[in-house]
């Protein structure tokens, strides 16, 4: 296969740089990055070399980069008005990540025909958390392993809540989410690797999915369209972990739980959750899921004293510490 490269062009060697680092570093990319702060070195290189995408400074850019061999160009703005006629203008001034999501989602809808991407990874291991009992700390549990394990490995978080309130704790709202992904599966099969960059979040080094808006809409998917677009994920990216942050609300709940490597459940040391627990558990034998039992590690949570006031500080102290042994015995250590 032919290499495709995506060129930055920038006189400011320090944010160009940084930005070029963040894209190299985006496993899922499917372009090779080449940085450029001279324009006239990047106008040979676009010369000689298949060059899909052009992202340049408004400070560089002039009316002969039209000509250049080069699919899509797009500007770095920096004065806020629109430069270059139709050419699509890029806040250059907001976070790497931003600037890669809205990259990826114009040139997805500007791109006619794309080259399905396929990882070249070692499998991904889907981790599941799902507990019976409410308020056991499951989703502050499973997103400190995800940044735990996302130092080592390229990690996916997906939230099932029916209110997760993603948006307001991390202080904005969504305009995509999971929903929106699977609509891109259904629809746009070679392009959801692609479309999949545009809309990933990330907190402390854990990539997630953002979460539905709103909870009917996840009634309305079954197992067997969760596991092919999870199946459909692995095959795309790089990711080495999975982590699913489940809720009983979930079509075919227990046939994910079934496919997933390891299943931790959250308990509390109280009779209504220890009789939750017996319920469930019984469930599981009386459908003939007694696999995912033997799979599942329950744990009761110790009572922390002190826990990070954000988000994106789950992998440090009491917590971080603590969840810190259960990988390295109950993912790591796990035979299986």
């Amino acid at each position: 296969m032919i290499k495709k490269f995506m060129v930055l062009c920038d006189g400011e060697e320090t944010y160009l740089r940084h930005m070029a680092d963040y894209m190299e570093k985006k496993s899922t990319n499917p372009f090779a990055v080449r940085a450029f702060t001279d324009k006239g070195q990047m106008e040979k290189f676009v010369e000689k070399n298949n060059t899909e995408l052009l992202l340049i400074a408004e400070n560089a850019y002039g009316e002969e980069i039209r000509d250049l061999p080069i699919a899509h160009i797009m500007i770095l703005n920096e004065s806020g008005n629109q430069v270059g006629g139709d050419m699509k203008n890029i806040n250059k001034y907001q976070s790497s990540e931003l600037i890669f999501q809205t990259v990826m989602k114009n040139y997805m809808e500007g791109a006619k025909e794309v080259s399905r991407r396929i990882s070249m990874g070692n499998g991904m291991k889907i981790i599941g958390c799902y507990s019976p009992v409410g308020r056991c700390m499951q989703t502050t549990f499973a997103l400190s392993m995800g940044q735990l394990l996302g130092k080592k490995h390229k990690v996916l978080y997906v939230n099932f809540e029916n209110y997760s309130g993603f948006g307001h704790l991390l202080s904005g709202e969504f305009p995509m989410d999971i929903m929106d992904v699977l609509y891109y599966f259904e629809c746009e099969k070679e392009k959801m690797a692609y479309r999949l960059e545009g809309m990933i979040q990330s907190i402390n080094g854990l990539d997630y999915i953002p979460p539905a808006f709103y909870y009917r809409d996840l009634e309305e998917i079954d197992s067997v369209h969760w596991m092919d677009l999870f199946k459909e994920i692995e095959k795309v990216t790089d990711y080495e972990y999975l982590i699913l942050d489940l809720s009983a609300q979930v079509r075919g709940l227990l046939d994910i739980l079934r496919e997933c490597f390891r299943v931790f459940t959250i308990m509390k040391e109280d009779k209504f959750a220890e009789a939750k627990m017996r319920q469930y558990e019984s469930v599981l034998q009386l459908m003939n899921y007694g696999d995912v039992a033997l799979k599942t590690k329950k744990w009761v949570l110790p009572e922390f004293y002190r826990m990070p006031l954000n988000l994106n500080q789950l992998d440090g102290g009491e917590i971080g510490n603590y969840v810190k042994k259960i990988i390295e015995e109950e993912v790591y250590g796990y035979q299986g």
